[in-house]
């Protein structure tokens, strides 16, 4: 009696077909991901894997991952002892590695390598930890045009060069039929050029840096240097050695200056150093030396040094000027790249 009054009392609040429908659709369970089959699976893994080692295969793709992750950049690298571009082929000849020290014979053989060929600073170590390297010219071949290098690496740190690495040695451009003339005395008066000469101060040249030569404190380099002009490029008034040549020469300042254009020294780095030499057979050293860059007519770029000397035209009518030159004829660039394992050979 009391089941059957219960029932009517609550059969007119029961919820509607649609609501209770609504409501069931909702528990309902969602589908459950597929899982990857093994196949698939391993296929993508070694997709994730072989990306570094792809990107290493290409210049800039090995640049790039170098740069945020060296190790695995030389980790993927392959092994390629020898690398030909330019008509020029560098290779590993031989490898040490000793405590924090690594070092490798490296040979570059082509028509355009001499007993005077030079690196000119376009080399580079990459390894995955901080080092620092140098490379110096260590025997000749004449009859094969082979130039070998010592080329050696140590870790910043002093910690032993890790076990099992590889070191990859990338060159830009290297020199050759380079010439040095010491000692020689350049065909000129300084006297005839005892005048004041004209001049533009250390403001007008936007691109000028400066390097110190000879004997004066820090302080008195400075003020010199604040205070002192540069000449007004001209000439040639002379030409010492093929690539170098004095563009002018005069006093400005108090100081007599000689200004000698190097051309674009960035390409074959022609440089010099000049002194005076008084009656006596004395040499005069320059109290110091600045240089700055400008462009030439057809827009090349031309690089100047300028040697300024603290002596008194009476003086100067007495001296000869003498210098030291060192200039090169052949430039061969080029890009080359060979990576070996860092274990003794």
């Amino acid at each position: 009696m009391f089941s059957e009054t219960y029932r009517r009392m609550n059969a007119p609040i029961s919820p509607s077909p649609a609501l209770s429908a609504e409501t069931l659709s909702k528990t309902r369970c969602a589908p459950r991901p597929r899982l990857l089959r093994p196949a698939v699976l391993a296929a993508v893994l070694a997709l994730c894997l072989a990306a570094p080692a792809l990107a290493a295969q290409t210049e800039a793709g090995y640049q790039a991952l170098y740069r945020i992750a060296p190790a695995a950049a030389q980790f993927f690298q392959p092994v390629r002892r020898s690398c030909t571009d330019s008509g020029v082929t560098m290779e590993v000849v031989a490898v040490q590695v000793e405590g924090d020290t690594a070092q490798a014979y490296i040979a570059l053989t082509g028509d355009t390598v001499d007993e005077t060929c030079d690196l000119f600073d376009s080399y580079n170590f990459h390894l995955p930890f901080d080092q620092i390297g140098h490379c110096e010219l260590v025997d000749y071949d004449a009859a094969t045009h082979t130039a070998v290098f010592l080329c050696t690496t140590k870790t910043m740190d002093g910690k032993p060069i890790p076990a099992g690495g590889k070191m990859t040695f990338s060159l830009g451009c290297f020199l050759s039929g380079r010439e040095a003339a010491e000692d020689q005395t350049v065909d000129i008066v300084p006297a005839d050029y005892a005048a004041e000469a004209e001049a533009v101060s250390a403001e007008e040249l936007s691109s000028a840096y400066w390097r110190s030569g000879g004997s004066y404190s820090d302080d008195t380099a400075k003020s010199l240097l604040d205070a002192s002009p540069m000449l007004r490029p001209g000439g040639p008034i002379a030409v010492p050695a093929e690539g170098l040549s004095i563009a002018a020469m005069g006093y400005a300042g108090g100081l007599f200056h000689v200004q000698v254009c190097r051309g674009d020294a960035a390409q074959l780095d022609n440089h010099c150093w000049l002194w005076l030499v008084d009656e006596n057979g004395e040499r005069v050293e320059a109290l110091y030396s600045a240089g700055f860059s400008s462009s030439a007519e057809d827009g090349a770029r031309l690089d100047y040094d300028e040697y300024v000397f603290d002596i008194a035209p009476e003086v100067l009518a007495r001296c000869t000027l003498h210098g030291d030159f060192y200039t090169s004829s052949t430039r061969t660039e080029g890009s080359w790249r060979i990576t070996f394992p860092l274990e003794n050979t």
